[in-house]
């Protein structure tokens, strides 16, 4: 984005240093997709379209227990044969806390399980360090100098850590790498535990808002090129008769990167490969949250395949008969009585507000998830839960496909 700064001053360059610029390597994510599109003859977002994994967000109000989900969620898949890669987009680190030291690049922790953390920090350094070796042929001397410094300062601008975090999600999604065990050939899901509602919603928005950011800047590029080259033909016409003005090489950037996006625009919103799991508490902030999380998603086109109500407190155990009759109600019985009323009418709620999709109710564990050992309650229940999934089209014969 960092690119635009310098459309103006890149049209007055000469032939010359456009060459630097051409010859300049793509970056290791471009390189990845140019290949990964272009060997089979198909236009990008199309290449291996059967073996694209499914990919499921999870998302929710901090402190509802994404993580938790997402990786009972990742090994109850991984246990059924299926394999999976657990990303975390999360700052918090909570995945690298429940299995133990975690990167930014996959390690396997179980069979057909392989995770990995995003750190924004990281990212952030791959990401400017991606824009300065592009700027680099475009300037010169002290001007190269004051750049450079402006760019370093742009580490700590709004937006700069989300654009890096997004583009090294793009990457994972358009190019995701390959499982770490020789059984599988690629990925059959790809689950990412995100940071707060808030949070995964702006990153979800991004191919949509960017993509018209992209379509902007093209637009303005195209007119200024076509300005230039009216200008050159009048002062070269009789010098240089016939010859063509060289090839833009921030164009080919832009092009490149609207082609990315629309791309990653085409696979999230693909009903049947992306979906949103909401996580919730049965309690009124997070239910209001929820709610209004999944009209947002659904307003940029993206689908919610689900609801998660956790730590739902258990029913009180029954009185058998031959008991000793029950002691007064203490205080502290009083207090859970009421919770669990409460926590029963906004589970309600939750019911009602997603009586379309499929929901699965968790009970508060005695003792919350801390490793792989105490996620094993959680992975029993995650075991039979699949996410919703839009009928398939009415077959030939007339007949309606049963939905899901």
């Amino acid at each position: 984005m960092l690119l635009s700064r310098f459309w103006k001053r890149a049209a007055s360059r000469k032939g010359k240093d456009t060459a630097v610029w051409a010859g300049t390597q793509p970056s290791a994510v471009h390189e990845t997709y140019e290949t990964h599109t272009h060997q089979s003859g198909q236009a990008p977002g199309q290449a291996g379209k059967s073996e694209h994994p499914e990919i499921w967000f999870f998302g929710g109000k901090g402190g509802v227990g994404k993580t938790s989900c997402a990786a009972a969620q990742a090994l109850a898949l991984a246990e059924k044969g299926e394999a999976t890669l657990l990303v975390s987009t999360d700052p918090a680190h909570n995945l690298g806390d429940l299995f133990g030291a975690v990167g930014g690049k996959p390690c396997n922790i179980a069979p057909r399980l392989d995770v990995m953390e995003l750190d924004p920090e990281r990212e952030c350094d791959r990401y400017l360090e991606a824009v300065r070796q592009r700027i680099a042929p475009l300037v010169s001397g002290e001007r190269s100098a004051t750049v450079m410094r402006q760019l370093e300062l742009s580490r700590h601008a709004p937006g700069t850590s989300e654009a890096a975090l997004f583009d090294a999600l793009v990457e994972i999604i358009l190019t995701p790498p390959a499982p770490l065990e020789d059984e599988d050939s690629h990925y059959r899901h790809i689950l990412f535990d995100t940071a707060p509602s808030g949070h995964t919603i702006r990153l979800l928005s991004l191919p949509e808002v960017l993509g018209g950011w992209l379509e902007g800047m093209l637009g303005q590029r195209r007119r200024a090129i076509a300005e230039r080259s009216l200008w050159l033909d009048s002062q070269q016409a009789s010098e240089t008769p016939g010859e063509e003005a060289p090839e833009d090489p921030i164009s080919a950037a832009l092009e490149q990167r609207r082609t990315r996006y629309a791309a990653l625009r085409q696979r999230l919103s693909d009903t049947r490969r992306a979906r949103v799991i909401l996580v919730s508490t049965p309690e009124k902030l997070p239910c209001l949250e929820t709610t209004r999380t999944r009209e947002a998603l659904e307003a940029h086109g993206l689908a919610v395949g689900g609801l998660i109500i956790n730590q739902c407190l258990p029913e009180p155990a029954a009185q058998g008969a031959g008991s000793p009759p029950s002691t007064p109600r203490e205080p502290q019985a009083d207090w859970v009585a009421t919770w669990r009323e409460q926590q029963q009418h906004w589970a309600a709620r939750l019911e009602e507000a997603f009586a379309d999709r499929p929901r699965l109710r968790l009970l508060r564990q005695p003792q919350l998830p801390e490793d792989r050992a105490s996620l094993a309650p959680l992975v029993a229940q995650f075991a039979a839960f699949r996410p919703w999934s839009p009928a398939p089209a009415a077959s030939s014969c007339g007949c309606a496909a049963p939905a899901r």
